[in-house]
């Protein structure tokens, strides 16, 4: 699942009293991002999301900043009707915020009362899991947007909700798009927004031929991922080799986005100011943009990935950590090129552990890639070990993500 997770903390030592999120990108039809659904649960992992809301969202979220978590894109939030009439005011205001309740709640008079009001103050209301249930009809007068399970709603059916909300004024959101064949059908249906693990999957498509400028950029990020960090003239000649990279990596790393003091003026420069670490991710970054400019949601979570791989190889006490930052981050390429993962790196000269990790998650590449996949599920108990808990995880995960969000920002 295309999911990212952050933990309402910055650094260990982890209390008790921490909540750990995951984050899944709500697409609209062009694959553009349209915002981030929350979901959270107490560090127990012994409560569902809408328990978890009363306890944690007046601390939680208002310290973690729901724009740090979103990377400033509206936030979905799930809220139960006992937290909507227990916060009186919220602890977010309604700036960017899109409050979600269960469609299969029947409203009572204080809870309409309050939606009214929330309404009033600016607030936008979705209903989650509807599906046209005559008892959701009083909350429809507030909702903006209503989410719908695209797996349990025929192809007809579909389309007379989305007829019927948008009759009303509301947007469908598509949940549960698990396959592009189901992104494709929804959109038959008339939805605009998706949410689902169709985002991080190839589309399937037959007889495709991958483009020589993808195959060159790929072949390219792995030449810069092996320069080592000593090796400075290596790494200024792998970038080299592509003036195009050359020029956009210098107009990126003297953008705005970074605020450097002084102008860097060469790939040199760069390297020796910044570090080659920094260098090699970002010309990583640039390349893998480069092969299809729609898809920023994918990156981001390239970025994260393997940031996030990085973070726990060297936790672990990897000697080759970049490496596993490369892993993560070109384990999106399946989906970049919408190929079968043997198929898309099978004409790339990658290591074997490197393949094996891409095609089998297999080794210690695979298995740090596959932990880092968990995080993004919010799955932090099934990537633990026992010298590194879910909770230091999650941790090393929002890292990631502030991370990832501030780099691709310098895209824009």
């Amino acid at each position: 699942m295309a999911e990212q997770t952050a933990l309402a903390a910055t650094a260990p030592p982890v209390s008790e009293t921490e909540v750990l999120f995951a984050r899944q990108p709500i697409l609209d039809g062009d694959g553009r991002l349209a915002g981030y659904e929350l979901l959270y649960r107490g560090e127990t992992g012994t409560e569902s999301p809408h328990a978890a809301t009363s306890r944690v969202a007046a601390s939680a979220l208002s310290d973690l900043g729901l724009r740090q978590a979103t990377g400033g894109a509206p936030a979905f939030i799930n809220v139960t009707t006992e937290f909507l009439l227990a916060m009186d005011p919220l602890p977010f205001g309604p700036d960017g915020v899109v409050l979600e309740i269960a469609a299969d709640r029947v409203p009572d008079e204080p809870l309409v009362e309050r939606l009214g009001r929330l309404r009033q103050h600016g607030y936008m209301l979705c209903l989650d899991g509807y599906a046209g249930q005559p008892a959701a009809d009083p909350l429809l007068d507030y909702a903006t947007l209503a989410k719908i399970d695209a797996n349990g709603v025929g192809p007809s059916g579909l389309a007379v909700l989305v007829s019927m909300l948008r009759g009303r004024g509301i947007r469908p959101i598509a949940n549960s798009v698990d396959t592009h064949l189901d992104h494709d059908r929804c959109a038959d249906a008339g939805f605009e927004l998706f949410q689902g693990d169709f985002v991080c999957r190839p589309r399937e498509v037959v007889g495709t031929n991958v483009p020589t400028a993808s195959i060159g950029a790929l072949r390219l990020a792995a030449g810069i991922s092996a320069a080592g960090d000593d090796g400075i003239d290596e790494l200024e000649k792998a970038i080299s080799l592509d003036p195009g990279l050359s020029l956009r990596l210098l107009r990126f790393v003297n953008s705005a986005a970074f605020s450097l003091r002084h102008q860097i003026k060469s790939i040199r420069q760069a390297i020796v100011l910044l570090g080659p670490r920094t260098v090699r991710q970002w010309a990583m970054l640039l390349l893998l943009s480069g092969i299809d400019e729609k898809r920023g949601p994918l990156l981001i979570t390239a970025l994260s990935r393997g940031r996030t791989c990085e973070s726990i190889a060297r936790r672990l006490g990897a000697d080759d950590a970049e490496a596993y930052f490369f892993t993560g981050m070109i384990s999106v390429v399946d989906a970049l090129l919408d190929l079968p993962m043997d198929e898309a790196i099978r004409d790339l000269p990658l290591s074997e552990d490197v393949v094996a990790a891409l095609v089998q998650r297999a080794g210690g590449k695979g298995r740090t890639l596959t932990m880092a996949e968990a995080c993004e599920r919010g799955a932090w108990d099934d990537a633990a070990l026992p010298s590194l808990s879910a909770a230091e995880l999650a941790v090393l995960h929002v890292e990631a993500i502030t991370w990832a969000d501030g780099t691709a920002a310098g895209l824009t």
